[in-house]
Formats: structure tokens, C-alpha cells, sequence
């Protein structure tokens, strides 16, 4: 159906107006790679976080850590920063397809969204405690280790937010009775199993050595694995509800 505003513009300016907001929404998904690639290469790789300095260091170690290379870790972590705003647009991106198969008032669209806008302010949060740690290296080494440890809990632990997105998503995914749904039903399970495979980074609180750790393979690299390959598939999901919205809207429009 076509809109308002739709009736009183020329064929040709609704097609321009249709595939200019399908290449914005376009741009809003390739965010969502650029976050996994200057997350875990800014903040880990050039911020010296990765391999993540184990919980059990002594405060020396820590300090150590964080006085090698120190421009070049205060440079990845304003790259990591700078990715965990990425993501805004990326699930405003998901929320505007979502909405396309919910009614008047797009419920899990809406909670998908807030629940993205609590992630961002959760991952940038400890963005800017790692920067502060990294800005005077030369501190006492117990006062760095202690704010190395509230910014690693604080980036790894805080998963209810994420859950918030899976089961709006899930839910819309799995409610859509479109003959040919935004997101494939199959996608709606797969939430739910990426919300079971974060739980274990729950753990981190009371471990600090073996898999529970936050440098162990259950407490973080399990969760941090499926946390990245979720965004690359619902890229992919994202580009192909993309698609399937513009030909829609085409397809809608009176040939004269």
C-alpha cells in the first residue's frame, strides 16, 4: 500500500526516495562488522587486551601490561570506543525491519532498540575505564589492577541488556505470520541459543583462574565467539530483510 506522501510524488521520486532508504539502511548494517572488527582489534589487539591479562596477575604484572605500548593501547581503546557507537545505528537498522511485520504500536521493535541504546552505554562505559587506566601507567600498581578489574567486569559481565534484544527479536521472528517473514523462523531459535550461550560469562565473578575465568574459554571466549558471529549473521539477515523491503516496495507501485 502505498503512502501519503508516496500519492503525491512522481513514480520516479518514490523509486529515488525507496532506494536512497535502502542504501542508508544498507550503510546502518555494515556498522555492525565494523563494531566486531574495531572491538576486538582496537580494544584487543592494539589496546594489548588480547590476550586478556588474567585475573589472577599480581599488580605489577597488570601495571606492566599497561606501560608497554601504552600510545598504541590508548589508540586501540579510542578505536573500541568509537566501534561501540557503531552499533546505534546497526540496531536502529534491525528495528526498522522489525517493524515491518508488527502492528500499530511495534512493540519488540521498540524494546529491540532501547535494549541496543543500554548495550552501547554498557560497552562504552568501560571503553573509557580502560582509557583512564591507560592514562597514568605510572600509578600506584594496586590502584591499576583494581580499575583493570571493574573495566574487565564491566565489559564482559553485563549480558541482561543483550537478552533484552534476543527476545524482542526471537519474538517478532518467531510471531511473523508474513508468507515470506522479514527474518527466517530458523533465526528466531538461534536467538534464543545465543542467550543461552552467554550465560556462562556469569561466571566471571567468582572465578578468577580455569574455563570460568574471564580469560577462560567459558568465561569469555565461548560468550565473546558467539557475541561476534551473532552480529556477522544478523548482518547477513539484516542486508537480505533489506532486499526483500525494497522489492516490496517496488513491486507496490502502480506501473504509471
Amino acid at each position: 500500500m502505498t503512502t501519503l506522501r508516496q500519492r503525491t510524488l512522481s513514480r520516479d521520486e518514490v523509486v529515488r526516495d525507496i532506494r536512497l532508504s535502502r542504501r542508508v539502511q544498507v550503510v546502518c548494517a555494515w556498522c555492525g562488522p565494523a563494531f566486531v572488527v574495531l572491538l576486538f582489534g582496537g580494544w584487543g589487539l592494539l589496546g594489548g587486551l588480547v590476550p586478556l591479562i588474567a585475573p589472577s596477575a599480581d599488580a605489577g604484572k597488570v601495571a606492566s601490561e599497561y606501560a608497554s605500548n601504552a600510545d598504541l593501547h590508548r589508540f586501540g581503546l579510542l578505536l573500541g570506543m568509537v566501534g561501540c557507537f557503531l552499533i546505534v545505528p546497526f540496531f536502529f537498522a534491525i528495528s526498522m525491519q522489525m517493524r515491518r511485520s508488527e502492528g500499530r504500536t511495534p512493540i519488540f521493535a521498540i524494546l529491540q532498540f532501547a535494549s541496543g541504546l543500554i548495550v552501547c552505554v554498557v560497552l562504552t562505559i568501560p571503553m573509557l575505564l580502560f582509557l583512564g587506566t591507560a592514562f597514568r601507567p605510572e600509578r600506584l600498581p594496586e590502584i591499576t589492577r583494581s580499575l583493570n578489574e571493574v573495566s574487565y567486569l564491566m565489559l564482559i559481565l553485563p549480558w541482561p541488556p543483550i537478552w533484552g534484544q534476543l527476545v524482542a527479536l526471537a519474538s517478532q521472528t518467531l510471531s511473523d505470520q508474513r508468507a515470506d517473514p522479514i527474518f527466517p523462523r530458523w533465526s528466531g531459535y538461534m536467538q534464543l541459543w545465543v542467550a543461552v550461550g552467554l550465560l556462562p560469562a556469569s561466571m566471571i565473578e567468582f572465578f578468577d583462574t580455569g574455563p570460568f575465568a574471564w580469560n577462560g574459554a567459558l568465561g569469555f571466549w565461548l560468550p565473546a565467539a558467539i557475541f561476534g558471529a551473532w552480529y556477522l549473521i544478523m548482518t547477513w539477515l539484516l542486508l537480505r530483510a533489506i532486499r526483500q523491503e525494497e522489492s516490496e516496495e517496488l513491486a507496490s507501485l502502480p506501473t504509471q
